[in-house]
């Protein structure tokens, strides 16, 4: 067995970048920043691809969780977690927590009498069911929902996918509810600025239920829905596709947007009539745009370099709603969505199967999660500078040790890149040689282009073990090869939340952040 790329070597992770960031914060965060630029001026390496480094913040061991006792993941030294939200459990409203947690965003901070609140929205990609009441808040009337129909082809069934809300107060777990429901596969999504989460159903689908709804579409959550409900109606301007996230540029009110279709996807953006926002804003609709590369029509961008760059453009989409078909492209025939299908016979580009997204200081990163074979792939990720329009492959990972899938990612306030991993228990390394990993992980992207980690699944439980920890009705058994998802920084830094989707928990893990990169 080959051992995985390590190097200490340093490349540019994107021209200005870092010196963006450090704009952006005063203080020490600052200073920081302006070190991390400094520490990547070298030249990049041509047909190179990202290495595993060693995490700045030590060698990762169980921790046991503040809130039951159990070593649900593991941690460099220093830090340490608190649980909530474990599917089954009784949230505030009396309803049971869904399962399969997914993305996530941190949708307002706000004082309440003394406390601190910060205000999180958080996905569950539960996609259908045989019966109406697995629907999200099916016996409350105030929880808004969507569809409450049954489709009879194609996404069978009742679709039982939605949201909860949930309150951190204080340093403390307070609270969570059902706040949307009715939707298929609520995988990720993004957070406005005006104190709502924009939640994203991943299908491609021309299926009408019985109430004739039709799935593929973004919907916007409130921070609140006790004073205002969730809006039912799908925001039809952003698309009709297997969305997966969506970010907002604060600069320009424009919304950036991936897709997981295989081989049938691009970056998107969403130019909406009323670039001010606030509430139900989305729903004035607006332009939507696929990306494409500049005088090359369908560029493959499966296979870049460590570092490779492309000027880039924008192709509109006529119609957002237009249905799904199958694709002949020049990669083969695919199914795409209908969005997708107009921009690629405008030249757009093609990427296999992108998933995260976050908008920072003027750049966009956006994370491609395909694996495959012969050639060597395990996910990518990209930065797109919006004022030169220069798309750079920031990271590229032959190697699952290196980096197994990329999905959710995001950006902590001190400029630091983390990414969650979705991959198989065993793949390639660049060499070509199959190997096995025991988890799927946290992992950061260190400014030259390489990768460290920083938490790792650790969830393995007999029935015994967790109805001592007074969590008898919890999954059993090995769930360390389940994703992470749902990965967000609270706005000073100090705690990140995240998601294990397998058991289906959300932790809030804090520690000395400033000893690295996040």
């Amino acid at each position: 067995m080959d051992a995985p790329e390590v190097s200490t070597s340093r490349r540019t992770l994107l021209k200005g970048g870092s010196a963006a960031i450090a704009a952006a914060f005063g203080g020490p965060i600052a200073a920081l920043a302006t070190r991390v630029a400094e520490a990547s001026t070298s030249s990049c390496m041509a047909g190179t691809s990202s290495v595993l480094l060693d995490s700045p913040y030590g060698p990762l061991s169980p921790v046991n969780d503040l809130t039951t006792g159990l070593p649900l993941i593991q941690l460099p030294p220093g830090f340490s977690y608190k649980s909530y939200g474990w599917t089954g459990d009784l949230m505030a409203d009396g309803l049971p927590t869904p399962s399969t947690h997914d993305g996530m965003g941190v949708v307002l901070s706000r004082r309440v009498g003394r406390s601190n609140e910060l205000v999180l929205v958080r996905n569950h990609e539960r996609s259908n069911g045989s019966s109406a009441s697995g629907i999200i808040g099916a016996s409350r009337a105030s929880v808004a929902k969507y569809d409450t129909g049954i489709t009879s082809s194609g996404i069978t069934g009742y679709q039982q996918g939605g949201t909860t809300n949930l309150i951190w107060r204080d340093g403390n777990w307070a609270e969570s509810y059902a706040s949307f429901g009715g939707t298929y596969r609520n995988c990720a999504g993004g957070s406005s600025n005006w104190g709502s989460w924009m939640t994203c159903e991943e299908i491609r689908s021309n299926t009408v239920s019985s109430t004739g709804k039709k799935h593929g579409y973004i919907f916007e959550v409130p921070a609140d829905t006790s004073l205002t409900a969730a809006n039912v109606n799908p925001i039809i301007g952003m698309g009709r596709m297997a969305h997966e996230a969506c970010a907002l540029d604060p600069r320009t009110g424009y919304w950036y947007l991936t897709e997981d279709q295989g081989n049938a996807n691009t970056l998107y953006r969403f130019l909406p009539n009323n670039a001010s926002g606030g509430l139900n804003s989305l729903h004035a609709g607006g332009v939507m745009q696929g990306l494409k590369v500049k005088n090359v029509n369908n560029a493959d961008m499966r296979m870049p370099t460590l570092c490779q760059e492309f000027d880039v453009e924008w192709v509109t989409i006529e119609n957002p709603d237009l249905d799904g078909a199958t694709l002949s492209s020049v990669v083969g025939n695919v199914s795409a969505s209908g969005p997708y299908i107009q921009a690629y016979a405008k030249g757009a580009a093609i990427f296999g199967a992108n998933e995260g997204v976050w908008v920072t200081n003027g750049v966009v990163f956006f994370t491609d999660k395909q694996v495959t074979a012969n050639p060597n792939r395990a996910g990518r990720i990209w930065a797109l500078d919006l004022t030169t329009q220069v798309l750079r492959a920031v990271f590229v990972s032959n190697d699952i040790r290196v980096g197994n899938s990329p999905d959710n990612l995001c950006v902590s306030p001190r400029g630091g890149v983390l990414f969650c991993e979705d991959g198989s228990s065993s793949g390639l390394t660049s060499s070509g040689t199959t190997v096995s990993v025991p988890a799927q992980r946290l992992m950061a992207l260190h400014p030259n282009g390489g990768s460290y980690e920083f938490a790792s699944n650790n969830y393995n439980f007999t029935a015994a073990q967790l109805a001592a920890a007074g969590k008898s009705g919890a999954t059993t058994g090995n769930q360390r090869n389940t994703e992470w998802c749902g990965s967000v920084f609270s706005p000073d830094g100090r705690v990140l939340f995240a998601n294990l989707q397998g058991p289906g928990i959300t932790v809030a893990i804090t520690g000395p952040w400033a000893n690295g990169t996040l």
